[in-house]
């Protein structure tokens, strides 16, 4: 596994280091571990655009930052998840990333215990929401009349989809646009949107965030496994 850091406290950069090789011997013992760590956006776009399997982001940074460095990392990594992590944690904050096609969004307010929660699933290369947006979007999410209850939803989403939607909704949800769900699934872009808009139907939901909410509310990630 091969991960790039851009932060711009070096401070942050050993501890994560050393969790991230905690985390990448438990999901592959004995695999070799790559860290990088840069300091700003600048330095991050000097590196190959592929070999990575993850960028972690910081939301402030000297230069460039925020949505807009999310925007210049996601253009030079296109095929590498991307995970923002922000001191800040409001939900508009959180939308504006997710929306923007982050992987996912970790407080860096987040203890020890959380933080390794947290990147053990983007490790994995699942998406993490904070669970108090998960909650906040529920509450304040429109419901449709014939939606599908929590319960039913993981049940669904494991044998209702066929395999092609599936896999282009756990795509989706990871951040990857339709153009690189169309490359990677080597089908046409036209038909990625459409597996995305009926899926979207079925889930009464209108985009990518509303979606990753309901499969977070129904801890239902895993029926979205590759078959």
């Amino acid at each position: 596994m091969k991960v790039l850091l851009i932060d711009d406290h070096e401070i942050v950069w050993s501890g994560t280091r050393r969790l991230l090789e905690r985390l990448s011997q438990e999901l592959e013992p004995g695999a070799a571990f790559h860290f990088e760590a840069v300091r700003d956006v600048e330095a991050a776009r000097l590196q190959p655009r592929d070999g990575f399997d993850l960028v972690i982001l910081d939301y402030h940074l000297p230069g460039m930052s925020g949505l807009e460095a999310l925007a210049s990392v996601k253009a030079h990594f296109e095929s590498v998840p991307v995970c923002m992590q922000s001191a800040e944690s409001d939900a508009q904050r959180v939308r504006a990333v997710i929306d923007a096609g982050a992987a996912g969004f970790v407080p860096k307010s987040y203890r020890l215990e959380e933080m390794e929660a947290a990147l053990r699933l983007v490790v994995r290369h699942r998406v993490y929401l904070p669970a108090e947006f998960v909650l906040a979007e529920h509450v304040v999410r429109e419901r449709q009349p014939d939606e599908l209850s929590t319960e039913e939803l993981a049940r669904f989403l494991g044998t209702e989809l066929s395999p092609r939607q599936k896999q282009v909704l756990a795509l989706a949800i990871r951040g990857l646009p339709v153009k690189l769900i169309s490359r990677q699934l080597s089908i046409a872009e036209g038909t990625v949107k459409v597996h995305l808009s009926m899926v979207y139907r079925a889930l009464g939901v209108r985009n990518r965030t509303e979606a990753l909410c309901r499969v977070f509310e129904a801890s239902a990630a895993g029926a979205l496994e590759a078959p």
